[in-house]
């Protein structure tokens, strides 16, 4: 997988919540590390979301390409941004053609994390990011988990709790955790400072 590294741009850092702004959403990036969601702004204001993208995909491809529509990109966990450009045609194929196949794989899993049983569709997301991120990783917010897979917070809260009494998650080092006050307390309990591993 070829990287075409801007000089001109340092590396983007961002934390949950955060997004890249309008500028940025005009360059293109490749994710190092973390989640992010991709949302579609309706004229009114309203957001509806679209995709996740994981360590590896590239951002910046639908505004390179034209895409009429307005695209909000902001960070479910912690994550790093490399800043990619492109020198000749050739390069720019190979990214179009990388994204396009990259795309498709995340329309393929969201219809896993938006169909059957709501349990299993919280298992499969977080499946899916601890085998992007690795063993110990920030989770999503209750409210980003339950938009992705089209539930309630109150829902993803209770599947979370037994998910933990049934050893699916297990606790991390919560000496370096960090709460916003947009997360109630119980919310942030089950949200902040787990770690996956294996259903025995």
């Amino acid at each position: 997988m070829k990287n075409y590294l801007s000089a001109n741009r340092p590396m983007r850092h961002l934390m949950p919540r955060q997004s890249l702004s309008a500028t940025e959403l005009h360059a293109l990036w490749r994710i190092e590390s973390g989640a992010m969601r991709i949302d579609s702004i309706a004229p009114d204001g309203t957001s509806n979301f679209v995709r996740l993208t994981l360590p590896g995909d590239i951002l910046g491809i639908e505004n390179l390409v034209g895409v009429n529509d307005t695209l909000k990109i902001s960070a479910l966990t912690p994550c790093i941004l490399i800043p990619l450009c492109f020198n000749e045609e050739t390069q720019l194929t190979a990214l179009l053609m990388e994204s396009i196949t990259t795309n498709h794989q995340r329309c393929r899993e969201i219809v896993n994390l938006r169909t059957g049983a709501v349990m299993d569709r919280v298992k499969c997301l977080l499946q899916l990011l601890k085998s992007s991120n690795g063993n110990a990783w920030t989770l999503p917010s209750l409210g980003n988990i339950a938009e992705i897979i089209n539930s309630t917070r109150e829902t993803v809260c209770r599947i979370m709790t037994n998910l933990r009494e049934a050893n699916f998650l297990m606790d991390c080092n919560p000496v370096h955790a960090k709460y916003t006050p947009l997360e109630n307390r119980e919310h942030r309990l089950q949200t902040e400072n787990y770690a996956i591993t294996h259903h025995q």
